[in-house]
């Protein structure tokens, strides 16, 4: 079912299997969506999201996406300012920074809870005892990766400029040994 709100500037598809958007419903609805919310799909084809030039909030949880998906976006989306990847298949937080910075330069807000990158409690159970440390090395990250960041899944971003990394490698992440930004 879709629902179109507050004089066209939110376009939500909430649950409606989709694989990419259709062409038509880009055509209709690029140039004035600000919110697009495709939540609980099969998402497999984003290269449509570049013609959405006033898009500034992009929903995507719950659509079993990761790295690749992410790929198939071509053009950056400058005025996107919140991003929400929640419950997906990303396993590889550098390649997963790389694409978001690239494609995203101006993200202020990223949640990515439920991906095998985020240590937050959701999918990582086995590994409750590393949590603080391992979610603080996973914040740090994303924060050094993203400078216009201010909100990271639930909470402000707290930028440290000194930090120790060990490899966490099997659940995704990969040592990257720096001591100072």
């Amino acid at each position: 079912m879709q629902t179109l709100e507050d004089s066209d500037t939110q376009l939500i598809l909430v649950q409606q299997n989709l694989r990419s958007l259709p062409q038509e419903l880009v055509k209709q609805h690029a140039e004035h969506v600000e919110l697009l919310d495709l939540s609980h799909n099969c998402l497999r084809d984003l290269s449509w999201l570049g013609e959405f030039e006033q898009l500034r909030h992009l929903v995507l949880d719950n659509n079993r996406l990761h790295e690749a998906q992410l790929r198939t976006l071509t053009q950056s989306l400058p005025q996107l300012e919140v991003l929400m990847l929640n419950k997906n298949e990303f396993s590889d937080l550098p390649s997963t920074m790389r694409l978001i910075r690239r494609l995203f330069p101006n993200l202020q807000y990223l949640s990515l809870h439920g991906n095998p990158i985020c240590p937050d409690g959701l999918e990582l159970q086995p590994f409750s005892g590393y949590l603080r440390y391992d979610y603080a090395y996973y914040s740090n990250y994303i924060a050094q990766s993203l400078s216009k960041l201010k909100f990271l899944d639930h909470g402000l971003v707290q930028r440290t400029y000194q930090y120790e990394s060990f490899p966490i490698s099997s659940y995704g992440k990969q040592l990257i040994k720096t001591t100072s930004f």
